[in-house]
C-alpha cells in the first residue's frame, strides 16, 4: 500500500521560497540571483539583493523586477532535511 504525498502547485512552491535566495534563468540566458520577496499571477519576481551570476564573477544588480515572460526556469532552495 502507497502512501500518497499531497500534491504542490506551482504557487505553493513559490510561496514558500518568500524570503529565500532562489536562482532565475531568463531567455536571454542571463542567470540572476537573489531573495524573492513577491510574485504575481504571471510570475512577475520582485528580488532583493540581486546579482547576475557570470563565468567570470558576478555583478551586482540591487532590486530587480523580472517580468514572468522572460523567465525560463527558476531554481529554489533545497528544504531542509532534504
Amino acid at each position: 500500500m502507497s502512501v500518497q504525498q499531497p500534491s504542490l502547485r506551482p504557487k505553493d512552491i513559490i510561496t514558500a521560497s518568500l524570503q529565500k535566495s532562489i536562482i532565475v534563468k531568463l531567455k536571454s540566458q542571463k542567470i540572476i540571483r537573489g531573495t524573492l520577496v513577491s510574485f504575481d499571477q504571471h510570475l512577475n519576481l520582485f528580488l532583493m539583493s540581486a546579482e547576475e551570476l557570470k563565468e567570470d564573477g558576478s555583478l551586482h544588480l540591487g532590486n530587480v523586477v523580472i517580468r514572468g515572460d522572460n523567465v525560463v526556469l527558476l531554481i529554489f532552495p533545497k528544504e531542509e532535511g532534504e
